[in-house]
């Protein structure tokens, strides 16, 4: 069974399909307020819980901070941005607009509270990347883990080559 959440795109690719013409603003309108109506419930959870959303959010700092520091955070922010072009992965809903380097790296980290977004691992290469994250969204019961290959095109740009999922334990 699909469901509503299956079928909304992440907002980068709705931005690239509405700018087309593809899509009718009517259309566009009613899929964004989705986006905004997830931020808005994360919002209130944070603000019912501001102890827990403090906690997390030093949580996420230091470990976009290490991140940053290991690989560099253009790289960092450049594999975010090839993962939110992955058709069906849902975290392409947090990582739209990861190129955009006025958005601190740790908005985009979720390691404890759902909607939960980790990076288990993260080997950064001139020409290749190869990233495994971790992710929770929508109410799922485990989280799903997933392997990403990633390989730098003749046009400078990081493209997802392989893509692996791993099976729910």
């Amino acid at each position: 069974m699909v469901t509503l959440r299956d079928s909304i795109l992440p907002p980068n690719v709705l931005f690239r399909e509405f700018e087309s013409g593809r899509m009718p603003r009517e259309e566009f309108h009613s899929a964004m307020s989705f986006h905004a109506e997830e931020l808005i419930d994360e919002m209130e959870e944070q603000r019912r819980n501001p102890l827990e959303a403090f906690v997390e959010s030093i949580r996420n700092r230091r470990f976009a901070h290490s991140l940053a520091r290991k690989h560099g955070e253009a790289a960092v922010r450049e594999i975010f941005t090839a993962l939110a072009d992955v058709a069906g992965f849902p975290p392409a809903r947090l990582l739209w607009n990861a190129g955009h380097r006025h958005v601190p790296l740790y908005c985009f980290l979720r390691l404890g509270c759902e909607p939960l977004f980790r990076v288990r691992s993260l080997e950064v290469k001139k020409r290749e990347a190869r990233i495994e994250v971790e992710y929770q969204f929508d109410g799922a019961r485990r989280p799903s883990r997933e392997l990403f290959s990633l390989k730098r095109g003749w046009h400078g740009n990081l493209y997802v080559e392989d893509r692996v999922i791993f099976p729910r334990k």
